[in-house]
């Protein structure tokens, strides 16, 4: 028998064994990773991934759970779904005294009820929500999920971070953001519980209005301008066709007609009670009840289809590392580059880069929360930092899995280190791997310029390592700098870039 938590805590689907949760904390790891700009060393974590089998994806995943940053993340996620879960049971709690507070307003201190007024308030809003969400769901299938249920989603993410004391739960909680935008995940968990905050708002006005007739004598009227006598009987007829198709007394037309405001009388109190009751049962939560429960196993058959982007550069850097078989990727460099002709000069400025923009960062001396750096109008794709020789594996098996051609490679580099045969041997590599033309970023300048260092010599230096290296342009810029002449001219250079991607 499943626990309450199990069943109540739909709108995360996190259970101690779900593949959905190893597969939140394999994106959580991802996106530190990124933002480390390297992969985290854990040679235990890599071996046992490789020993358990199973493909790409399934390594990925169990690598993430052995290492100590995905134990700290599940267990960061662990208290997200008890925040969240009591987050939700307060909502539905809210949405039952909402009704409660529906019902009470329509049988207030008046002993008369307007029977068109009642189901107007009890129902027309919700009633006209169901038929939207319908509508929306037909015509945008991928789309939609509910305002309602997107709300709640959305007050949960935020509450859940403002909640959580533990120093994770932004990366945790982007993790499950973006792989709810996955497979209609999120979609029906939005659906479900739009649904359910629905069925608890008609619950609370069905058992508001029973305890009203139940303690007090009402008196049911109606009374149109518009509409003529003849369509009020025929729209009451039609209301109570499914609880008179199950035995339910309802009003007939002499009833219905007789309870015309301005008449003399109370006709038919029972009959019209035993319509309202009818209505907010047949066209409030029953119907909201069934969509909660088919949108709860459309979110499990999404859960089961969930599959992690293996092509994202975070884990497609992981495909080396984790291979089954062992295999040394040799020396980067083939031969030294001890003899070399005159430069070459330098190229001219290339033509405006129309496909995906990959980045790399070489050595640099920014920290990693400043990695990737952000310049306005320009959308990359970082692959990582190349650092050592391990991150350059990384980052080389991340260009290497990328199913389509990308429209540049960008290495940043530091101006305030010099041009080493390490950093040679890297750009040839790259060249090899690649058919995209590469590109040099020289960034950090004023690094240089702090230490006395000469900056033009430091840039004819980068200038002449690259074109040995067989590198496509060479740009000066600082990345912190938007108005930097170089950065100014990369901006221009990539202001297409991702467009493809």
């Amino acid at each position: 028998m499943p626990t309450l938590r199990q069943t109540a805590d739909f709108a995360f689907v996190t259970t101690a064994i779900t593949p959905v949760r190893q597969r939140l904390v394999a994106e959580a790891l991802r996106l530190e990773e990124d933002r480390l700009g390297r992969i985290l060393d854990d040679p235990v974590a890599d071996a046992r991934a490789r020993e358990a089998g199973g493909d790409f994806e399934q390594r990925v995943v169990r690598r993430a759970a052995e290492t100590a940053s995905g134990k700290r993340f599940a267990a960061t996620l662990d208290g997200l779904v008890q925040i969240r879960f009591w987050l939700v049971l307060l909502a539905l709690g809210l949405a039952l005294l909402a009704g409660l507070g529906a019902a009470a307003a329509v049988f207030g201190q008046d002993a008369t009820v307007n029977i068109g007024w009642a189901l107007a308030a009890l129902l027309g809003l919700q009633l006209l929500m169901l038929l939207l969400w319908v509508g929306f769901t037909l015509y945008r299938p991928r789309g939609g999920g509910g305002a309602l249920g997107r709300a709640a989603l959305a007050a949960a993410h935020a509450l859940g971070r403002r909640l959580s004391r533990r120093p994770d739960s932004a990366v945790v909680l982007s993790a499950s953001v973006g792989l709810l935008r996955q497979g209609g995940l999120g979609r029906w968990i939005a659906s479900a519980l739009t649904h359910g905050l629905w069925a608890a708002f008609c619950l609370g006005a069905l058992v508001g209005s029973v305890f009203a007739l139940s303690v007090r004598q009402y008196e049911f009227v109606w009374g149109t301008t518009l509409l003529t006598e003849e369509s009020f009987v025929a729209m009451v007829g039609m209301l109570g066709a499914p609880a008179q198709w199950l035995g339910w007394p309802v009003p007939d037309e002499q009833v219905v007609r007789a309870s015309r405001i301005g008449l003399e009388g109370a006709v038919g109190r029972e009959l019209w009670s035993g319509l309202l009751l009818a209505s907010l049962l047949f066209y409030g939560l029953l119907p909201r009840t069934l969509l909660a429960g088919i949108s709860l196993l459309l979110v499990r058959r999404a859960a089961g289809k969930l599959r992690l982007d293996t092509s994202l550069p975070g884990y497609a850097r992981l495909s080396e590392r984790l291979s089954p078989r062992a295999r040394s990727i040799g020396v980067l460099d083939p031969r030294p580059v001890e003899q070399q002709g005159p430069d070459r000069p330098p190229r001219g400025r290339p033509a405006p880069v129309t496909g995906v923009a990959l980045l790399i960062g070489l050595e640099l001396e920014r920290g990693t929360g400043d990695w990737p750096p952000r310049v306005a109008g320009v959308d990359w794709i970082p692959l990582g930092r190349a650092d050592d020789r391990s991150q350059r594996r990384d980052v080389l098996s991340a260009l290497r899995a990328r199913s389509e051609p990308p429209g540049v490679v960008l290495v940043v580099c530091s101006l305030a280190r010099t041009p080493d045969r390490g950093a040679e041997r890297f750009f040839s590599t790259l060249r090899e791997q690649t058919h995209a033309p590469v590109w040099a970023v020289l960034d950090e300048g004023r690094q240089l310029a702090a230490r006395g260092g000469a900056r033009a010599l430091r840039v004819r230096q980068w200038q002449q390592a690259g074109t040995r290296a067989g590198v496509d342009y060479v740009l000066e810029a600082e990345l912190d700098d938007a108005g930097h002449p170089g950065t100014r001219e990369l901006v221009e250079l990539l202001g297409h870039a991702g467009e493809s991607g």
